[in-house]
């Protein structure tokens, strides 16, 4: 996510204005989030197991998507390489 965030700092200027704010609010997002997982590490990061889950473009419902989702909590994605 570094990586997209010095991307967009060279490139948003040849973005369409909607894809600006779009990028903009995504970035600002991912932010606000990187200080809640940070948050959760600290608190909670020596007493339990956390893992990071990737954010999903559908709802996990369903037997099928549940137990390709349980995967993830089973063999954690390095979303951090």
């Amino acid at each position: 996510a570094e990586e997209l965030g010095e991307w967009l700092e060279e490139n948003i200027s040849d973005l369409p204005k909607e894809a600006q704010e779009i990028c903009s609010k995504m970035m600002a997002r991912k932010k606000m989030q990187d200080k809640y997982i940070g948050q959760c590490f600290d608190l909670y990061g020596d007493d339990f197991h956390v893992i990071l889950m990737p954010l999903l473009d559908h709802e996990v419902r369903g037997v099928e998507k549940l137990k390709n989702f349980s995967e993830s909590l089973i063999n954690p994605i390095d979303l951090e390489g």
